[in-house]
């Protein structure tokens, strides 16, 4: 079981086939409404827990997503629930095929904010992939002008970055925009 923090709030771990086989459950037996499957959630959790000090409170509700792997695992993850009295400045990726569309993007956005958000740059055959983890929803309408916004599940995008090289691991938009060299 190999646990990766991959912000404040979401958590992606990899549990190999031979992790599901000790559990004796499969990725396709795995359903909430089995009683192997919550046992199963109830000691990643606690392990988490431990390792992390993340989802310190077992109140807080979490979503869940489980993809399998190529090797007979699965990939879960675990993200704490949004409330409903919290920002809305979610995760987004966009994509563009040239550069130049990105560069003249992050100067835009280094005009018209006080403050640029981290974001990543990747590069894949397509090309170029930029995720901003928290993009309030002026800046995610600003990079719609010159970007693509890709829409997809936490599982999905991480998939795509996970196969994708990177450019710029925090500050893309600050670089990009020239204002940090």
């Amino acid at each position: 079981m190999r646990i990766d923090i991959t912000d404040k709030k979401s958590i992606m771990v990899e549990l190999s086939k031979d992790d599901l086989s000790k559990s004796e459950i499969t990725y396709e037996q795995l359903d909430y409404s089995n009683p192997q499957t919550r046992k199963l959630v109830r000691r990643i959790l606690d392990k988490i827990r431990s390792e992390t000090g993340l989802f310190a409170s077992e109140c807080s509700a979490l979503e869940v997503e489980v993809m399998p792997d190529s090797f007979g695992g699965c990939l879960m993850f675990f993200k704490e629930a949004q409330k409903a009295n919290e920002a809305q400045n979610e995760a987004a990726l966009f994509a563009c095929e040239n550069i130049s569309n990105l560069i003249d993007c992050s100067r835009a956005a280094e005009k018209a904010f006080k403050s640029l958000p981290n974001a990543a740059l990747y590069q894949n055959e397509g090309g170029y992939l930029l995720f901003v983890a928290e993009c309030p929803e002026g800046l995610s309408a600003l990079l719609c002008e010159y970007l693509s916004k890709c829409t997809a599940s936490q599982t999905e995008l991480a998939v795509t970055l996970e196969h994708s090289v990177c450019l710029a691991e925090n500050d893309a938009l600050a670089l990009l925009s020239g204002k940090k060299l």
